[in-house]
């Protein structure tokens, strides 16, 4: 039996998480719905990419979810392993290490990436951005440009983004294009009128 609601926003969630690498936990436990099991992933992995308010809102759908369809013994382990699961793992930070001219993000202390750059008087230079492989497809390279380009927009600096992950970025989130002198942004492929 399915539940509309619940289903329409699990796949907003899912789709937001992009949760579906994950297809070999979704049948890990028999019993348990697919969308269910696929919504406690979903959680930990919104979790984990420290969006903890969509992780919290998925917890809470998830608990109204009628699981006649499933074990409550099932649904009972699902709930415990996401939880313990998210418990474990410290969201990502992102720091300025201005002594190796680059932005890091790490989780648990563990460096998994960094935006490097060179500074000049009121201009930041975004040179090359790097995520460890094994962590590729989990927002980490996002959440780093996002607080990188935050950081310069505190500091008023003006942003060139030579880094082709940089670019895109901005390209796709056009409320940092203001970063970007007016006068270059044809050079970086960055149209205003977008």
């Amino acid at each position: 039996m399915t539940n509309p609601a619940f289903d329409s926003d699990l796949a907003e969630v899912l789709s937001a998480a992009g949760s579906a690498h994950h297809e070999y936990q979704q049948t890990a436990l028999k019993g348990v719905r697919d969308e269910l099991w696929a919504g406690f992933d979903a959680a930990f992995v919104l979790g984990r990419l420290g969006d903890f308010t969509a992780a919290s809102r998925l917890a809470a759908l998830l608990e109204e979810v009628d699981a006649s369809s499933c074990s409550e013994a099932a649904a009972e382990h699902a709930t415990t392993t996401s939880r313990a699961r998210s418990d474990k793992i410290a969201p990502p930070t992102v720091t300025d290490v201005s002594d190796r001219r680059r932005f890091e993000i790490a989780v648990d202390g563990a460096v998994l990436g960094f935006a490097e750059y060179r500074r000049r008087p009121g201009v930041i230079s975004f040179i090359h951005t790097e995520i460890d492989p094994a962590h590729k497809g989990e927002g980490l390279g996002t959440l780093l440009v996002k607080s990188a380009l935050d950081t310069a927009r505190a500091e008023g600096l003006a942003v060139l983004p030579y880094c082709p992950f940089v670019q895109g970025f901005i390209d796709r989130h056009r409320e940092y294009l203001d970063l970007v002198p007016v006068e270059r942004r044809a050079k970086f492929a960055l149209d205003d009128a977008q």
